[in-house]
């Protein structure tokens, strides 16, 4: 309520207004002191929720968070921050984790390039049990193609690499590309002992296996190949054995019996460029050829090589080969010498 101002009395006029000026300025104040206070009940109606129901008093500043976001209620802006702190700490473990095991397979990496990871390294293959997304190659959980074994196979390794290959038929066509290693075995896991090849099937049928630009000795052992007329081609050959500028191969208890005499560019085992051959132990009935080796390459057969119904036997195509002429293999051209090729057989030289 105003102040009120003297109208009527004795007092002199001079005084009276004095009074009255000062009554107005009081007015003011109280006027401005009103508006201040309007301002500040504003700002804590602002501030402070008024509680209703189930809702707390808390402060509206606190339900919004650095972002600008508002929340409902200080105490689910508390539990989302809290969440999103526990959120990024279960990411960063994990985060963490996938590195540490990063880091352990490069370590197995470098252990395996480097030749420390152990003298041998035993990878296991079942076209039945495998898995090639799940597998490790261990004999427990193995891979499904042989394939994949390889692709696990560091290239470069002192150890000797082995892959066991359980019974069954792997219609695959078998590449080793660049790989260095001491020793590489891709065999049957069976122990086949003395077995009469012409009569008896070998447990592990591949289509096609190939080495290129690869170093050491491989020995392919207890396998057949099948569906060899969809072998694949290299320098004109569909093969179902092959070593190209690459080191020493074995082949050691090999058994091939599909009808391939129509096929006229079809040969058992290739070998090309400066690589090394050693058939033994082996049978062939009805190939259109059984080997040929080309330019500086070189292959020798065993005494104990078998077969009947072939074609052609053993080509030099400007290689090597050596041979006995005695071996029980039967083929309608035992021997072949093309280009520059070299023929040698029991100290005999035919080219």
């Amino acid at each position: 309520m105003d102040l009120l101002k003297l109208l009527k009395n004795r007092i002199t006029t001079e005084w009276k207004e004095t009074f009255n000026k000062n009554v107005d300025i009081l007015n003011r104040n109280a006027h401005d002191q009103d508006q201040k206070l309007d301002t500040t009940n504003s700002r804590i109606d602002n501030l402070v929720l008024h509680s209703g129901g189930d809702s707390p008093n808390e402060v509206v500043d606190a339900r919004v968070n650095n972002k600008g976001d508002t929340f409902d209620t200080l105490e689910s802006r508390l539990l989302a921050s809290e969440d999103k702190h526990d959120e990024d700490v279960a990411q960063l473990d994990m985060t963490q984790e996938n590195q540490r095991l990063q880091f352990e397979q490069l370590n197995q990496a470098i252990g395996k390039l480097m030749g420390t990871y152990g003298a041998t390294l035993d990878l296991y293959v079942s076209s039945v049990d495998g898995d090639d997304k799940n597998g490790d190659g261990t004999e427990e959980k193995p891979f499904k193609t042989i394939q994949m074994a390889v692709n696990v196979m560091p290239l470069i390794s002192s150890s000797q690499i082995t892959i066991w290959i359980d019974d069954g038929v792997y219609l695959e066509n078998v590449v080793l590309k660049s790989i260095n290693a001491l020793r590489i075995n891709i065999r049957t896991i069976q122990n086949l002992g003395v077995l009469d090849q012409s009569k008896n099937d070998m447990p592990v049928k591949v289509r096609s296996i190939g080495f290129f630009n690869c170093t050491g000795y491989f020995q392919i052992a207890g396998i057949q190949a099948v569906d060899q007329a969809n072998a694949p081609i290299f320098e004109g050959y569909k093969y179902s054995f092959s070593c190209e500028q690459s080191g020493y191969l074995a082949l050691n208890q090999v058994r091939c019996v599909e009808n391939t005499k129509a096929i006229s560019n079809h040969v058992v085992s290739y070998v090309g460029g400066t690589s090394k051959c050693h058939i033994y132990n082996s049978h062939f009935d009805n190939q259109n050829q059984i080997n040929v080796s080309r330019l500086m390459s070189e292959t020798r057969v065993a005494g104990d090589v078998t077969g009947t119904g072939n074609n052609i036997g053993f080509e030099a195509n400007s290689g090597t080969v050596r041979v006995s002429t005695d071996s029980p293999l039967n083929a309608t051209t035992k021997t072949k010498a093309t280009g520059q090729g070299l023929i040698i057989t029991k100290g005999t030289v035919l080219s």
